[in-house]
């Protein structure tokens, strides 16, 4: 008798948990829900060997020492992103040249979420691992258990595996982050921050309160009576056997039926209690998917499209002002922070005093801002207000904001400049930028440690990082022996660094890595280049004289030769740049343009410039080839006018031999 009233319960509760997470139709009040649960927890507490797995109340309670390692049965795969219509059609007419017969697509919005895998046998939950690196994933079964999205039981008997991306819907995002700002804790930047760190708490229990979710968009079945022949039936079948999926999905005829889904949720996205940056476009028929495969880590079949950057209206509160390694004052906009393309902003680029002038930014202002590449915010313009004309125009400062010298303004440059050589703000930067993934890429050296070094007078520049040992780190705030190690063997190991880097690091006018490059590929040792003329600089494609005179004028400067021998007697040995170069893009001109999802632009640039191609930063008549990563803007423009081959992430990995 008890049995069967404990299954009751159990069914019940599944049943109205289902009505309620995954059909968000609720059949029964709160009180009532919760007397069933109190009931069936208290016969439980009474015969804890009727306790099953697959009980509602086993959902919370566990907590973890830490996450395992889990290996995937089946890969996880990334997927390739387009930005507009005609990268669409070229996906789709690769994918056409490969099928028989005319598409059909599946689109479904692209959930800003945190991915996972979840397995079932016989129909119960037994593993929920995050996606990792799509091989090696962490085991995080007891945080998945507490989300009522995801079943513990299936409603049938089978064994499947299915993905889904684990999300935090924006009201409840915005109750935990006021709850956390009461209790003066962590705020999270956006909802995928608050799920990702939702997910990885020991504690399950306080996963339990977060309110997180799940939309399951594919499924392996492995053993189970039905064996769907599309996409769109297997997502029918995921419906069936309990899992909640998104709404907003759409069978489509071919690629313009697509198109005009996307344009339909690029607007309609925002009214949406969770957040989504884009369409997945999935090739319907599944042996249709099996013929077209998969590269080295995206289906063929497949493709995210990514919505444009959010623009938003927010008040400018201030202009902060900070001082670069070249002494170059930038202003900063201080704004009223608002959610920006799924993250809070608060501070955002004005590039430079011109810039304020040409779009009378005003203190006060309301301000429209958007996100460059979806990575750096900046004011675009002001927007027109009563107030606007009563605010004080915002007046250039005439001296540096760190160490109060003039300021001043040089030849053909629309920057400020502090002149004077030690000010602490320049010499900061300086070692900041030294220590830069862009420079010598020393890691656990970060602004803060550069700050704690120049204050107790350890490192005023870059020479004296190599000077300091292991008790100087020890003297640092909140630094304990291991980090000292890490930090002090970091900068050790920066001796070995190529060339190209020291030459960056240096931050001489106008050199840049992309300049670095280019000279030491013509000059591969430091001693060409302390020897090299000026005209031979002068003569390097990419080059010119204003930055040739900056790099001789270096190098035959008292102060500057004394200090690349002390560098030298500290053991510098640059390793050769141009080992392992080959000639198979020699005579290319590459420009890259836009993020890159599996490397960054500089690390294109060397697999380019290892090959024996360039890269410029501008479009001509003379570019061979554009690669073009998300938001490219303007360079993609002046490339399909001027009939350059535009290559996407994917092609350019299989030009260059590494899509394999």
């Amino acid at each position: 008798m008890l049995k069967k009233e404990i299954k009751n319960l159990r069914d019940e509760i599944n049943k109205h948990n289902y009505n309620y997470y995954v059909m968000d139709n609720p059949t029964i009040s709160d009180y009532e829900y919760d007397a069933l649960f109190a009931r069936l927890k208290e016969i439980e507490a009474e015969h804890p060997e009727l306790v099953t797995l697959d009980s509602p109340t086993q959902r919370v309670g566990s907590v973890s020492t830490g996450f395992e390692e889990y290996k995937h049965k089946y890969r996880l795969y990334s997927l390739d992103n387009t930005y507009n219509d005609d990268e669409l059609r070229r996906w789709y007419e690769r994918v056409q040249k490969e099928c028989p017969e005319k598409v059909e697509l599946v689109c479904e919005l692209k959930i800003d979420g945190l991915a996972i895998a979840l397995t079932y046998n016989n129909g119960y939950f037994q593993t929920g691992v995050t996606r990792g690196d799509g091989i090696i994933g962490e085991n995080i079964t007891q945080n998945l258990k507490t989300i009522k999205a995801i079943p513990l039981k299936l409603f049938k008997e089978c064994d499947v595996e299915v993905r889904g991306e684990i999300y935090m819907p924006k009201t409840s995002f915005e109750k935990l982050n006021e709850e956390s700002k009461n209790k003066g804790e962590k705020i999270f930047a956006n909802p995928r921050n608050a799920a990702a760190g939702s997910l990885r708490q020991l504690d399950s229990s306080i996963t339990a309160k977060r309110d997180l979710s799940m939309f399951t968009y594919t499924a392996i079945i492995e053993n189970g009576d039905y064996l769907p022949k599309t996409h769109w039936d297997s997502i029918q079948y995921i419906k069936e056997l309990g899992f909640k999926t998104n709404p907003n999905i759409k069978l489509v005829d071919d690629i313009e039926g697509a198109i005009q889904f996307c344009k339909e949720w690029e607007n309609k996205r925002f009214e949406l209690d969770y957040a989504t940056d884009g369409v997945v476009i999935k090739v319907n028929r599944l042996d249709y998917q099996n013929e077209l495969g998969f590269t080295s880590r995206a289906p063929k079949w497949a493709t995210a499209f990514k919505f444009p950057p959010e623009e938003m209206t927010t008040k400018l509160l201030d202009i902060e002002l900070g001082v670069g390694k070249t002494g170059a004052v930038t202003p900063v906009a201080i704004l009223e922070p608002v959610n920006l393309a799924g993250s809070i902003v608060s501070r955002a680029s004005l590039h430079n005093f011109d810039e304020i002038e040409r779009l009378d930014v005003r203190i006060g202002d309301k301000v429209l801002i958007k996100k460059a590449a979806e990575i750096i915010p900046k004011v675009i313009k002001v927007v027109e207000t009563d107030e606007h004309n009563d605010l004080p125009k915002y007046v250039a400062p005439k001296t540096c904001p760190e160490c109060g010298s003039p300021l001043e303004v040089r030849d053909g440059e629309v920057n400020l400049y502090c002149a004077n050589e030690n000010c602490s703000s320049v010499a900061k930067a300086k070692l900041e930028y030294w220590v830069s993934k862009e420079a010598m890429d020393i890691d656990f050296i970060g602004p803060s440690v550069i700050s704690q070094l120049y204050s107790l007078n350890l490192a005023k520049k870059p020479l004296d990082l190599y000077k300091l040992t292991f008790d100087d780190f020890m003297k640092l705030d909140l630094v304990k022996e291991k980090s000292a190690n890490n930090m002090y063997n970091s900068i050790q190991q920066s001796k070995s660094k190529p060339l190209t880097r020291f030459l960056t690091a240096l931050s001489i006018r106008h050199v840049g890595k992309e300049t670095a490059d280019l000279i030491v590929s013509e000059f591969p040792t430091l001693e060409q280049l302390k020897n090299v003329s000026l005209e031979k600089l002068a003569k390097i494609e990419g080059v010119g004289e204003k930055i040739a005179r900056n790099v001789y004028d270096y190098f035959h400067e008292p102060e500057n030769i004394k200090m690349i021998a002390e560098f030298e007697s500290l053991g510098f040995k640059f390793e050769n740049n141009n080992q392992n170069k080959t000639t198979e893009l020699a005579g290319k001109t590459f420009v890259l343009t836009g993020t890159l999802e599996t490397m960054t632009r500089d690390e294109a640039g060397d697999k380019i410039k290892l090959r024996g191609g360039k890269t410029s930063s501008s479009v001509s008549k003379n570019t061979s080839y554009v690669v073009a990563g998300a938001n490219p803007g303007s360079k993609l423009d002046k490339a399909q006018n001027l009939g350059v081959i535009i290559l996407s992430e994917t092609e350019f990995l299989d030009l260059i031999g590494e899509n394999k």
